[in-house]
């Protein structure tokens, strides 16, 4: 399976359409970016998405206004992040994928992430040429794919997707927060934080805990 990393300068925070172009230009028409959220967490589950953003026949890119407001997930406000992905459900191809808590306690959080970036792609109504792929992941399936380290800040499609998976991601938090309250789930998203371990330490675990993750671990034997 063909696949080149790229690493490239972290502290870039506006993406382009460089590796697109690139891939667009060997051949590749639909290029999908994807990308995961919830691999540090305590709690719930892993998100990935896969966005393909239409462009010209001739290779060139869209210009939409939109796309000029992508960013990584993590530098977008709530707010924008939900505009944006509505926006990105709209006007482009995508896909997610799920993997449960259970699931990453069963096979490890790195094939947990794997496996939920290949339900992404696998859920698109029609799978993409090439994917671009945040990090040095590897997405099963035989797809031709590029590993762009900081992708999420550096390739537009992969921002895309960032921001898709960390909006999906968020909403089920804030679902579970009201199934599971006490831990602040809808707050800390999941994530190891003071209040969240201190609630871990009064509560106990749940079952939208990952029990192979140490904190979780600490807490269930007291």
């Amino acid at each position: 399976m063909p696949r080149t990393t790229v690493d490239r300068n972290p502290r870039a925070i506006r993406p382009t359409w460089r590796t697109e172009r690139h891939l667009w230009r060997t051949g590749a028409k639909r290029v999908a970016g994807v990308d995961e959220v919830g691999r540090g967490p305590l709690a719930g589950p892993v998100v990935a998405a896969a966005v393909v953003i239409p462009h010209t026949g001739s290779g060139h890119s869209p210009r939409a206004r939109w796309i000029g407001r992508l960013r990584d997930s993590k530098l977008v406000s709530p707010a924008q992040r939900e505009e944006l992905a509505a926006i990105i459900r709209e006007r482009t191809e995508w896909g997610v994928g799920v993997v449960s808590p259970q699931v990453v306690d069963q096979i490890n959080i790195l094939r947990a992430t794997r496996l939920a970036m290949h339900r992404a792609v696998q859920a698109m109504s029609q799978a993409p040429d090439c994917l671009i792929v945040d990090g040095r992941e590897v997405v099963d399936g035989g797809l031709e794919q590029v590993a762009v380290v900081d992708g999420d800040a550096l390739c537009i499609s992969v921002s895309a997707a960032s921001i898709l998976a960390k909006v999906v991601r968020d909403r089920m938090m804030c679902e579970l927060d009201q199934v599971f309250p006490g831990y602040g789930l809808a707050v800390n998203k999941g994530y190891a934080t003071p209040a969240h371990r201190a609630a871990l330490a009064r509560l106990g675990y749940s079952n939208i805990h990952r029990l192979s993750f140490a904190p979780v671990r600490r807490a269930v034997m007291g």
